[in-house]
């Protein structure tokens, strides 16, 4: 092949050893398929998170049937969410480091099998100790989407190319957070609560047949692959580029310590896993909280669970702001003597966004009242979900800018963090909002979220000093920003 490389065995100096790579415009690239191969390849994975981001937030609008069927108490009920999320966190740092051995492909038509599976029983069950159980084994499993989804489009597309595919993403996670309630509501008031966890199974293996049309697209695997076929064909050992000798068990370590040491030791993520955490999981106390604010207009359930169309909504808007998000990255790009543009350049309307929340919640606080029309409520609580997009999609591509090869830690690092609190603050709902009442609760919400709002205002002015101060950053600009 025309770059492959001939080298000799260091160990017994006469052996020669062929290291195989991309040929230029490689058909078997990633980078080089067609588009439609590429979009059928990052859209499934898509879908699947899709259907993560509404299972995780489905036992909101249960919480009607859940405690009845499962002999327990709402706040019992709340637990199945916890356990999935908690579960869910630490398996993201796993799945990561396993798909360098079994590749993309593999643990996506695994993992999504095993995640519609374990809807069988808990729609079948009415005991909560199992119920818990299956609700963690399913959060190990449905982690697989969303930790390996941003290494698919990384496989995929180039830096300048890859924006619409991130957004997308983005946008998934708000819509299948959304479209939960919005049809298990209405399923469960005319259906039961069985068919709540029937329809999602349905959804999933449909994904899970989906994955069977999935490419791999590692290009490592792919390189071992060509390179194990080289070597039978010839009998010239032939071997993929940047082998590593690590093993499986010091990969995982590594997956799962670098995260947390970024947390605590690089002052970035620490600000970031604080204030994204934290807005990230409004929206899930959202879902809960936002059921006893419209309950007040007497509604039914199948209406309250319509109103997460403001999720839907607020995510649109998002993504429609990502747009002009990226043509003011252009616009500093081009300004910029090297042609790139400096991390803190991803961050204009996560800026914005981080204002446009508090000021969205204090509104809904105190227009959340049945004297108020409900669509007043509604609007504000669309504008907070849209600032919530803005803030994690400028996130997301702010990390991946700022450490590069180590953007894989730095982003488990604030997926853990948003999982961990999404698990806890549904527990806190129902007692934050009886005890203080829904306008001063959703204001203790917006007075925290206005603190924390300083976060990317911070990195923005003082992003680059941080940087240059950190070893890890520091080592991948060398000062250039």
């Amino acid at each position: 092949m025309d770059n492959d490389k001939a080298r000799y065995d260091e160990q017994s100096g006469d052996k020669e050893v062929v290291v195989v790579g991309w040929n230029e415009d490689d058909p078997e690239n990633p980078f080089n398929w067609p588009r439609g191969r590429k979009y059928t390849n990052v859209l499934i994975p898509i879908y699947i998170c899709l259907l993560t981001a509404a299972n995780s937030t489905s036992t909101g609008i249960m919480g009607f049937w859940g405690p009845e069927r499962f002999n327990t108490t709402r706040l019992g009920f709340q637990f199945s969410v916890t356990s999935y999320l908690i579960a869910f966190s630490f398996a993201s740092l796993v799945t990561a480091p396993l798909s360098e051995l079994f590749g993309r492909k593999r643990i996506y038509q695994v993992a999504t099998a095993i995640s519609a599976v374990l809807f069988i029983p808990q729609a079948l069950t009415t005991n909560l100790a199992l119920l818990l159980s299956m609700r963690a084994l399913q959060g190990i499993a449905a982690s697989a989407g969303n930790a390996l989804i941003g290494g698919s489009i990384a496989d995929l597309f180039n830096a300048r190319e890859r924006s619409l595919s991130m957004n997308l993403f983005v946008l998934a996670n708000l819509v299948g957070q959304g479209i939960a309630g919005v049809t298990l509501g209405w399923v469960g008031m005319y259906a039961g609560i069985a068919w709540c966890y029937w329809v999602q199974a349905i959804a999933l293996f449909a994904g899970a047949a989906a994955c069977f049309v999935l490419s791999e697209t590692r290009a490592d695997v792919l390189l071992a692959r060509r390179a194990a076929k080289l070597t039978r064909e010839t009998g010239v050992l032939h071997v993929p580029p940047n082998v590593s000798h690590e093993s499986l068990f010091h990969k995982i370590k590594v997956s799962c310590i670098r995260p947390i040491q970024f947390m605590f030791t690089e002052p970035i993520v620490t600000a970031i896993c604080l204030w994204i955490g934290f807005n990230w999981s409004c929206i899930y106390l959202g879902m809960s909280s936002t059921l006893l604010v419209f309950g007040q207009y007497g509604w039914s359930p199948g209406w309250l669970g319509t109103i997460n169309l403001t999720t839907i909504l607020g995510g649109l808007l998002g993504f429609i702001s990502s747009y002009h998000q990226e043509r003011l990255y252009a616009r500093a790009c081009a300004r910029s003597p090297t042609g790139q543009a400096r991390p803190e350049a991803r961050l204009y309307w996560a800026m914005g966004g981080a204002l446009l929340f508090p000021a969205s919640m204090y509104a809904f606080a105190w227009t959340g009242v049945p004297a108020i029309p409900w669509p007043v409520p509604a609007l504000f609580l669309t504008l907070a979900f849209a600032a919530i997009s803005a803030m994690y999609a400028g996130v997301y591509n702010y990390l991946a800018d700022a450490y590069e090869t180590f953007s894989a830690s730095a982003q488990a690092a604030h997926g853990y963090s948003r999982s961990m609190f999404a698990a806890c603050f549904p527990l806190l709902t129902h007692a934050m909002y009886h005890n203080l009442g829904y306008p001063l609760a959703s204001t203790l919400v917006a007075s925290i979220a206005l603190v924390l709002g300083i976060a990317p205002i911070l990195i923005y002015v003082y992003g680059p000093r941080l940087r240059a101060a950190s070893k890890v950053t520091s080592a991948l600009t060398h000062g250039a920003f």
